[in-house]
């Protein structure tokens, strides 16, 4: 068993790229060293994939363990900020997967501090269990200042001080006031409790820590006014519930304040508690009191005992991963110097704690720093003699800082990146217009009759952010005050003015949306919507339901033409009313420029239902079914034309010959359009493949839950059944040119050829033919979405020679699909959640989220409503083709459940195409796939989180990186082999030159895709001049590391000739370069 641990732990590190490799190889090194504090900052640059480097060393650590005598299984603490950051790197971390996680990997024992106050009763001890991975968030076990846990934490709060001495006579009234009204599910509370007495044990070590602390005075102030201690508080509640039958409005405050600290109190007696091997905090930045030393905060306290060293032998010291690309702030301008924040404050802070506030160590460092600071100086001067300035003082800090951080950046270990970033300054005065002054105005007269109105700086910016922007502006306060005072008379004459003056230019008018009239590139009163729209539309992707592969097989046709380079788009904005008001305003535009044309357009808002493209069911034809068979005989394709048209002649060619055994089943009667259908399938059982045929019967009966679809999939069973010596009329004329698009386009042919080439060694036949049903299902579900089926219908205009329908909805699809590559996306796409850690399951869960997403809807205050009450004035728009993303709760499972939904299909080739955000992209999440286009609605107040939110697309495999790699290469595919596999190794093979692994998988130099940034601008604004001083600043903020003060610092730098070589070459000699590559 050893062994063959060792092999996958070994496979682990040699997936590590060399500078990974090079910081796993620092941060081992540093925890085998006794003398060390055994705290590490792993500080990559954003992209370069600091989780994996955590992988990486929990892998190396495993080794040692499973080499030692020990039989307890290694535990790893993941904590991170939010629930969607520990979902997407938990996957990440992994280090076995499918069997051999089952086998080894400990499930979980929990999930928040307070759960470790229970023991399973019967702990099934696992010999074969090496390693466990828990999961911790601050907001769920270290933030605990408010709110009194979730139904399971309240549960082992109640079985937990019902078990304590003092509490003994009051045990149901203390079991049923932890219940709170908040659970209305009968019975729901009472299995809960039933369920921990039945499987756990409390640990008596905590109860008796409880016991102590309920002795003790109450921290709340609330209790304290009432209670001398919270066993005095608990006696009397119980009481209170006994007597009262639960809460009232008299005690109810006292019942939450109780609660609170009650879990407060069982968190600290948990946090002594917990132990791990190794501590990984990651993107610790959101939740910095973990380590400062100084705060007395709750969150600080509980941290302190987690991390302490006290009582533990020297050789057990608590490891500690902290994994941040910006632990500090990495750029602070004068205002941020005299409060505790700046980037000198955030980095002293830190070092205290890595280096266990070791004195002397910040004393050497802050000396050392200080003579760099003179040096700095000195290269600021105008007269400069460059040749005087040494580096020492620059590599004393190095060596310093090497102890405990490690930094990789790209420019430090190769050269060029910079050429992947395109600057674009949309200048947007030619999209100028009086109504965007007319919307200004009218929100400007709103706040003039509401009393105690907003000043101004706050109304223009709404103006400058959306158009009709107070139609989006639900949740601002501005807008609370609104529905307030909404019989103010002064308001209501507002209001009733005429539908032609400029008041309505600061409201969306329903009657325009409802009818599809509004053009929103043209309308819209907002020159930066204009600009950007602009942009957005161009090709028409509102036509496109998957980006375009970076590798077509084929060139594209139809709707795809002329989209080989798009990409989807990230939008950072400042504002909250940003993302909601363009994802509207664009999934509405997109619609509009699908139905536009001859015809009466349908409305926007509408009492039907539409009916799915693809139905199976009733009197649909049976050649949807199509679709969903992997037809093993037309599997080999050759894709040796350049167009379309070309391969699908060979393909015609090829097939047409294999059609000669098919003979059998025509008769003189007329064509029978059910060939379509039932073709693959004979042409399969022909060829001797009867199993698989039978196997793809036993899985659709399987997944047949409606007796619509079991009538309908009945039809073609009937044909099988006895002596299946049926005739089917002349076989059609287009049979072998149908069968070439489905050898091109089928999903589940396709399907089935993607998950050979990259999971097959997993699989059996009959999991084979599961999967590929599976992807063609979520494929149909992805032509049923209701902004889908125009796209489809009036694109596609392809006939068939059979059937009542000239050119059906199915055939449409198969078309649609050849058009647009979908065989080289999904190879694409697969090759992607494969690579990242993926099985075959894990990745159909992916794509069930990616293809799967419904529109989602965001409340809209129309023009027509702007009388109505608040909670009458709203209607709802669509959002699929731009969605919004961070409004959500990231650490409740609804709140949860949507962000991963939107990530992944974000980070997948389907809607939306168009992503925008406040401030939950630069959290962490990767949305790189598919994305090379980011635009900064508002340059952010620190320059830095440009390159942080730039980064969240130049990461590993990017899009960018992809389109480059396909424009040079061109794979083999006659070996049926994973497509992408062969493309980055020919990549990897090209350049003999390269500085480290970064090149081809991070960067490439050669193809014209690049990065775009694009920051919208009016003239003359102030966002001009910031911008201007943001693009100097990114040029020269690395050299201003670990100094105070670095606006002044880098202000000193202004008379500079900043292009010159000399200046640039001593620059560079005095940046900080922390990468583990670089002295090696």
């Amino acid at each position: 068993m050893t062994q063959a641990i060792l092999e996958q732990l070994n496979g682990v590190l040699a997936g590590l790229k060399d500078f990974q490799k090079a910081t796993v190889d620092l941060v081992i090194d540093k925890y085998q060293t006794p003398e060390h504090s055994h705290r590490i900052l792993v500080a990559d640059e954003v992209g370069l994939g600091k989780t994996i480097v955590a992988k990486g060393a929990i892998a190396q650590l495993l080794k040692r363990h499973v080499g030692s005598n020990t039989t307890k299984p290694m535990r790893v603490i993941y904590i991170c900020s939010n629930l969607a950051l520990a979902d997407e790197n938990r996957q990440k971390l992994a280090l076995f997967n499918g069997e051999d996680a089952k086998r080894w990997v400990k499930p979980s024992t929990f999930g928040r501090l307070v759960e470790l106050a229970l023991k399973p009763k019967k702990s099934e001890i696992n010999d074969e269990h090496i390693i466990e991975v828990c999961t911790l968030t601050p907001s769920t076990s270290f933030t605990l200042t408010a709110g009194s846990g979730n139904c399971r934490e309240r549960a082992i709060l109640a079985v937990l001080l019902s078990q304590t001495t003092n509490l003994c006579e009051v045990v149901e009234p203390i079991r049923q006031l932890f219940k709170t009204n908040q659970i209305t599910k009968e019975g729901r509370w009472e299995d809960e409790l039933r369920y921990l007495d039945l499987y756990f044990d409390t640990d008596p070590l905590v109860v008796s820590q409880l016991e102590s602390g309920l002795s003790k005075p109450c921290e709340s102030n609330v209790l304290r006014e009432h209670f001398s201690s919270l066993h005095e508080a608990a006696l009397y509640l119980a009481n209170c519930w006994n007597n009262d039958s639960g809460e009232t409005d008299k005690t109810s405050h006292l019942f939450y304040h109780f609660r609170v600290e009650i879990r407060r109190l069982v968190a600290r007696c948990c946090a002594g508690s917990l132990q791990a091997d190794l501590f990984i905090l990651d993107e610790f930045q959101r939740f910095q009191s973990l380590t400062d030393q100084s705060s007395d905060s709750e969150e600080s306290l509980i941290a302190r005992q987690v991390f302490s060293d006290k009582g533990k032998a020297k050789k057990a010291k608590s490891k500690v991963l902290l994994l941040s690309a910006t632990p500090f702030k990495a750029m602070t301008t004068i205002n941020d110097e005299d409060d505790e924040s700046s980037h000198h404050e955030q980095l002293h802070k830190l070092l205290d704690f890595l280096s266990h506030n070791d004195v002397d160590f910040v004393s050497q460092y802050e000396l050392k720093r200080n003579l760099l600071h003179g040096d700095m100086l000195t290269l600021s001067s105008g007269n400069a003699d460059f040749e005087s300035i040494s580096d020492a003082n620059a590599r004393s800090v190095e060596k310093l800082l090497r102890e405990y951080i490690a930094r990789t950046e790209r420019s430090q270990i190769s050269k060029g990146f910079e050429q992947l970033i395109h600057s674009n300054e949309l200048c947007c005065g030619s999209d100028f217009s009086v109504e965007e002054v007319q919307g200004y105005r009218a929100i400007e007269a709103l706040n003039a009759v509401l009393p105690k109105g907003r000043g101004g700086v706050s109304l223009i910016e709404f103006a400058k952010s959306a158009p009709w922007a107070i139609s989006f502006l639900n949740g601002y306060a501005f807008k609370e005050l609104y529905h307030r005072n909404i019989n103010n008379p002064d308001v209501r004459k507002l209001l009733r003015k005429s539908k032609s003056s400029e008041h309505t230019q600061a409201w969306l008018s329903h009657a325009n949306i409802q009818n599809h009239r509004l053009n929103v590139e043209q309308s819209a009163p907002n020159a930066k919507v204009k600009a950007l729209s602009k942009v957005i539309f161009e090709g028409s992707p509102e036509n496109l339901l998957w980006s375009p592969p970076c590798k077509p097989y084929y060139q594209f046709d139809g709707v795809f033409k002329g989209n080989e380079s798009f990409t989807k788009t990230l939008l950072f904005s400042s504002w909250a009313l940003v993302p909601k008001a363009l994802s509207c305003l664009w999934s509405y535009e997109a619609e509009r420029r699908v139905i536009k044309g001859k015809g009466k357009r349908p409305q926007y808002h509408s009492d039907k239902n539409s009916s799915p493209l693809l139905r199976f069911e009733g009197k649909s034809t049976l050649n949807v079914w199509h679709l969903l068979y992997p037809c093993k005989s037309l599997v080999d394709v050759s894709y040796l034309g350049d167009s379309l048209d070309e391969v699908l002649a060979q393909q015609t060619t090829l097939i047409q010959s294999k059609l000669a055994c098919l003979k059998q089943y025509e008769s003189d009667d007329k064509t029978n359009s059910d060939w379509y259908v039932l073709a693959p399938m004979l042409l399969d059982r022909q060829a001797g493949e009867v199993e698989h045929f039978e196997q793809w019967i036993q899985q659709i009966d399987s997944r047949l839950s409606q007796e619509g679809r079991t009538k309908h999939f009945a039809k073609i069973k009937q044909y099988f059944e006895g002596s299946e010596s049926f005739a089917l009329g002349k076989m059609p004329d287009d049979l072998a040119k149908v069968l070439a698009y489905s050898s091109l386009a089928n999903p589940a042919t396709c399907a089935m050829r993607t998950i050979q080439a990259l999971w097959s060694e997993d699989l059996s036949e009959l999991d084979l033919v599961s999967y590929s049903v599976q992807f063609a299902e979520l494929t149909i579900r992805l032509f049923n979405h209701e902004y889908a089926i125009p796209i489809v219908k009036r694109n596609v205009k392809h006939t068939l020679l059979s059937g009542q329908t000239a050119s059906p909805a199915w055939y449409k699809v198969l078309v649609y699909c050849a058009h647009g590559n979908y065989q080289s996306m999904l190879d694409e796409y697969c090759h992607l959640l494969a690579t990242s850690g993926s099985d075959v399951y894990a990745a159909t869960s992916k794509l069930e989220h990616a293809m799967g997403i419904r529109s989602s809807s965001e409340q809209v205050h129309f023009w027509e409503n702007r009388t109505k009450a608040k909670d009458k004035c709203s209607s709802s728009m669509r959002c699929h083709f731009a969605v919004p993303l961070g409004n959500q709760k990231l650490n409740d499972d609804s709140g949860l459940k949507r962000v991963v939904s939107v990530r992944d299909a974000f980070n997948s080739p389907f809607r939306p195409f168009v992503l925008s955000s406040t401030s939950i992209g630069q959290e962490g999440l990767d949305f790189h796939w598919y994305c090379r286009r980011v635009v900064h609605w508002n340059l952010p107040n620190n320059p830095i989180d440009i390159e942080q939110r730039e980064g969240r697309v130049n990461r590993y495999k990017s899009l960018v990186v992809r389109q480059r790699i396909a424009e040079n290469h061109t794979p083999d595919f006659g070996n049926k082999a994973d497509v992408w596999e062969q493309l980055f190794a020919q990549a990897a093979n090209d350049d003999a030159n390269k500085t480290s692994d970064l090149e081809p998988y991070w960067f490439t130099p050669n193809g014209k895709a690049q990065i775009e940034r694009i920051v919208p601008t009016y003239p003359m604004s102030k966002e001009v001049a910031k911008y201007a001083e943001v693009k100097k600043i990114l040029v020269l903020y690395r050299l201003a590391f670990g100094q105070p003060r670095q606006q002044e610092l880098l202000e000193n730098f202004t008379a500079c000739d900043i292009e010159s070589e000399e200046f640039n070459r001593v620059k560079d000699s005095l940046i900080i370069d922390l990468a583990p590559l670089n002295t090696i």
